[in-house]
């Protein structure tokens, strides 16, 4: 009668190859999981347009790490995206840009700067009569955050590895506490110009317009100042109140991205924009449908 003999060593290696499998499985749960997406995080530089519910919201950072918000939505779904390309740890934004005192292009930045250490705000200067927004001023003055009210004289160069510029091109001239938004409407916000030059010294221009509408597209187009860009940000969400064809001619773009929140109520963007970008050849991106990555 054959006998088997325990094997002891086989069943000892089998437990140690078992758990040699388990700490291999959590190392790669962690990098897959954890440590890419962070590192991922900590070094991604570009300018996203980000998918928020509704209005605008955008975010930029260098490769030097210098890191600019503008607008915010009106939720904390800017906040939320914003978490997509931040690190948990990172606790200052250099720059926050609100266009026009809007609430669907304030509110979600004001929840920004409850939670993180922003160092300047840059505004048109107009004025709203709104609890909330009047917090941005009360926050500022608590913390000492320097405020900005720009005009076409206002440009901030940031260098390094690739030199970013911001020229405000609009409004023309100091409007601070001098108009209401209740009175104009969305013709103040803040046009900006962006210019992004790399070592190999092509530059990329990418035109912000806020909620601006036909009028003050056509206040550009009279007043000479160059507003040819490679990107064009659509103003007013793709709403028919604004992208003239005179002005989408003058801007000359490669591409356009239209910000149109997942939950927006106004059915933007309108049919006559998308056919006048159709009309003129221009392709569009919509963040409504994921965040759009210029990088």
């Amino acid at each position: 009668m054959t006998k088997k003999l325990k094997d002891s060593k086989f069943k000892y290696s089998m437990i140690i190859f078992a758990i040699f499998f388990l700490c291999m499985s959590f190392v790669y749960v962690c990098f897959a999981f954890i440590f890419t997406p962070l590192y991922k995080k900590v070094n991604f530089s570009g300018m996203v347009f980000l998918q928020v519910n509704r209005g605008d919201g955008f975010y930029m950072k260098t490769k030097e790490g210098f890191e600019v918000i503008w607008d915010g939505s009106d939720d904390l779904s800017f906040l939320e995206k914003l978490s997509d390309y931040r690190p948990f740890f990172d606790k200052t934004i250099d720059l926050w840009i609100i266009t026009h005192p809007d609430f669907d292009h304030y509110y979600g930045g004001l929840e920004v700067l409850k939670q993180l250490n922003i160092e300047n705000i840059m505004l048109s200067g107009v004025d709203k009569n709104d609890i909330n927004y009047k917090e941005i001023f009360a926050i500022a003055k608590k913390r000492n955050i320097n405020i900005i009210f720009a005009d076409k004289n206002t440009d901030i160069v940031i260098g390094g590895k690739n030199t970013i510029q911001i020229d405000t091109i609009f409004p023309f001239e100091s409007i601070y506490a001098s108009k209401d938004i209740e009175e104009i409407g969305n013709d103040y916000s803040l046009v900006q110009k962006l210019s992004f030059t790399d070592t190999a010294n092509i530059t990329t221009t990418i035109l912000l317009t806020g909620d601006i509408e036909k009028e003050t597209e056509e206040n550009l187009l009279l007043s000479g100042i160059d507003i040819s860009a490679d990107i064009l940000k659509i103003a007013h969400h793709g709403s028919k109140s604004s992208s003239s064809e005179s002005f989408l001619k003058a801007v000359q773009p490669q591409k356009a991205i239209i910000t149109t929140g997942t939950k927006n109520k106004f059915n933007h963007p309108h049919t006559e924009t998308t056919d006048m970008l159709k009309k003129l050849n221009i392709p569009f991106l919509n963040s409504q449908k994921g965040d759009v990555i210029i990088n």
